[in-house]
């Protein structure tokens, strides 16, 4: 494995200098059924950056599990079953909450084409999404500082990654990578923030025209990034979707009408969890959390303390535009990606 030095990082951040300007002033419309999205098409390349290589790098719904394979559901152990049944719920909480937030409304009101699970993929909720970055630099940060009980630090030692996806050459690259704009919620804008659908049991590495940059830490290199980005709070906005995903993940609770939901969307999939494990499902989700009653999160007051703030409204609420083009997102099949 061929090893850089960090350095290396500081050099190609040169280039990125004036991205985000170039980013705000490409983004070209394309139609989706009764929406539409856009995509900045100044952009050429994805990034993803990790203070350490992982292999296989799976979605972080399939992370942590202990069976090798769980392409189809129904062959795990029932612990592993529990645990995704448990993370799906997460994600369905997340979406249930974010129907409550004004910029819901925003874009239901414009027809613009909102990604609810891939949204809940950067407010660190587990999914079958792989999160990017359109910005070089926002990979370099996340490669080269790690988060702590007291925010975020540089990494001094051990070898990091970042990954680069050139968009260029690929026929069909809005099939598989999608932006999360323009919309105005801050953690994504912030972070120029992009998902890939990974296949559940499928990793990232041996995807076409992905190519990886390993580099060996420097505490000065990480220190660069994090005054970059101000210790991470350009980052990490205040943001009350951060704190609804944040209190998902920490409260040890889940409605057990989302456990319900999960399971039931599974009835007709021959490779999901079997109908006549379902009530054994349930009680192993009960060890990973309380199960609760419907759980409102992000209140009417928060909501109402938004639109009172005029700055706030003026920024987040104004009129989404973008350059228009026709442009056709074709999905991508599976199967073309690299088992693990």
């Amino acid at each position: 494995m061929l090893t850089h030095p960090a350095s290396l990082l500081l050099d190609i951040s040169k280039n990125f200098s004036n991205h985000r300007q170039l980013r705000d002033d490409s983004w070209y419309g394309y139609q989706d059924g009764d929406h539409w999205g856009a995509i900045p098409f100044a952009v050429n390349s994805l990034y993803r950056g990790q203070t350490a290589h992982h292999y296989p790098m799976l979605p972080s719904i399939a992370r942590g599990l202990r069976s090798p394979d769980i392409a189809e559901i129904s062959k795990s152990s029932i612990p592993d079953q529990a645990n995704l049944i448990f993370r799906l719920a997460q994600s369905a909480w997340f979406q249930r909450e974010l129907k409550y937030h004004p910029i819901f409304t925003h874009a239901g009101q414009q027809k613009l084409d909102l990604d609810p699970i891939a949204l809940a993929q950067h407010y660190e909720i587990p999914t079958g999404y792989l999160d990017l970055s359109d910005d070089f630099n926002v990979s370099a940060f996340f490669a080269t500082c790690r988060k702590t009980q007291h925010g975020w630090e540089p990494v001094a030692t051990g070898v990091g990654v970042i990954y680069r996806v050139d968009l260029s050459t690929l026929e069909t690259p809005f099939g598989r990578y999608i932006p999360l704009g323009p919309q105005p919620l801050p953690r994504p804008t912030e972070q120029c923030a992009w998902v890939t659908e990974l296949p559940i049991c499928h990793s990232f590495e041996g995807w076409p025209n992905v190519s990886k940059l390993h580099f060996e830490h420097d505490r000065d290199v990480g220190e660069h990034f994090l005054n970059m980005f101000s210790s991470g709070e350009k980052l990490f906005p205040p943001d009350p979707l951060a704190d609804v995903a944040s209190e998902i993940l920490t409260c040890r609770e889940i409605p057990i009408d989302l456990v319900d939901a999960v399971l039931d969307s599974f009835i007709n999939d021959p490779f999901g969890p079997l109908k006549s494990q379902f009530p054994t499902i349930r009680k192993e989700v009960a060890k990973l959390a309380t199960l609760i009653g419907n759980r409102r999160l992000l209140t009417d007051q928060q909501v109402a303390s938004l639109l009172a703030n005029e700055a706030w409204s003026e920024k987040m609420l104004a009129e989404v535009k973008a350059k228009w083009r026709v442009v056709r997102r074709v999905p991508i099949p599976p199967n073309e990606a690299k088992e693990c």
